[in-house]
């Protein structure tokens, strides 16, 4: 059976939240620049990425400068290049000169070849890059969909585990970066709660959860709140924005609401239906703080407790999986957590 982790560490892990580190990664220095042919649709990629939620807030300068093929620019350590071809034109050569000087900027780069929707059959698309070892991807910058399916997942590879920097400064990534911040701390919390099994239930306060389990549930809580506030581009002062998302879902990040719609489950509360608990109490605090931070509107009780409802089959769902994969690496574990 597999070492579990000792949850009254939940405390001191609290206290050492170093908040400080995730706020500096935020307000990293950024830029983004994308360079092409007059007429390639440089201008309408970028209007499309500083338009999303919170848009009108937009960081001055723009993080995104736009530059003719042919132009000098200056880029820094920390930029990434996005050079822009017509898909359509039947030969999209770059002169030596130019391959080179793209080159000497060693940042990473995708090579996004624009206007397929003016391919007559784009199932024959077979883009090449002339810059060996970048990204090449193919897209139509005026069809906003496209730009998520296609050049989202590519900036996001180049900016794993800073998604929140991408999003703070580009608008069009902060619903993505904010569902993928809410999903990976429900898989998170889930799995603390599978490996702890909960197993002490302790209904003082009307919760059907053990205290020590809730602190470090609440904290991880408490992280994603604050990472989805900087994605969305609010202050990133965390004395200011925290105890601002603590009254955004009440108190207790919104376990007395769940306690209340689960107390018919606390006679037989078994290992999933806990499993499953943290699961969607997690996910509708994330949804909660979206919205806030999104229209700085509370969500209110009636669709708080639907969000809840549904993502609690979700949980129960994952629950089950986990449980599945635990008990096939370790057989045995699901019967003594049951």
């Amino acid at each position: 059976m597999p070492r579990l982790p000792d949850p009254a560490k939940g405390f001191k892990t609290l206290r050492e939240l170093d908040l400080n580190a995730i706020r500096n990664q935020a307000e990293a220095p950024f830029h983004i620049a994308i360079i092409g042919d007059p007429g390639v649709g440089k201008s309408t990629l970028i209007a499309q990425l500083l338009s999303g939620p919170r848009s009108g807030m937009a960081l001055q300068p723009s993080p995104i400068t736009e530059h003719d093929l042919n132009e000098e620019i200056f880029v820094q350590p920390y930029s990434t290049v996005i050079l822009i071809l017509d898909i359509s034109q039947s030969q999209n050569t770059i002169e030596h000169p130019v391959l080179e000087r793209l080159r000497s900027y060693n940042a990473p780069t995708i090579v996004c070849y624009n206007k397929v929707d003016l391919m007559q059959n784009p199932q024959t698309l077979r883009c090449t890059s002339p810059l060996p070892g970048t990204q090449v991807i193919a897209l139509s910058a005026s069809n906003r969909q496209k730009v998520l399916e296609n050049l989202v997942p590519g900036l996001l590879r180049i900016y794993k585990e800073r998604e929140i920097l991408l999003a703070r400064h580009l608008p069009m990534f902060r619903e993505p970066v904010s569902k993928k911040l809410i999903e990976d701390t429900c898989f998170i919390n889930a799995g603390y709660s599978l490996t702890t099994g909960l197993a002490e239930m302790n209904i003082l306060f009307d919760l059907p959860l053990n205290v020590a389990d809730m602190v470090v549930l609440t904290k991880n809580q408490a992280l994603m709140a604050y990472k989805i506030a900087l994605s969305l581009d609010l202050p990133s002062d965390w004395r200011e924005t925290i105890p601002k998302l603590a009254t955004v879902v009440g108190g207790g990040f919104l376990w007395r609401l769940i306690a209340r719609q689960l107390v018919g489950l606390v006679p037989a509360f078994g290992i999933v239906p806990k499993v499953a608990v943290s699961y969607a109490g997690t996910y509708a605090v994330g949804q909660a703080v979206y919205q806030w931070c999104v229209n700085g509107e509370r969500v209110n009780p009636k669709l708080l407790r639907g969000i809840f409802a549904q993502a609690l089959e979700r949980g129960r769902e994952e629950a089950s999986i986990l449980l599945a994969k635990l008990n096939a690496a370790s057989p045995g574990i699901s019967r003594k957590t049951a």
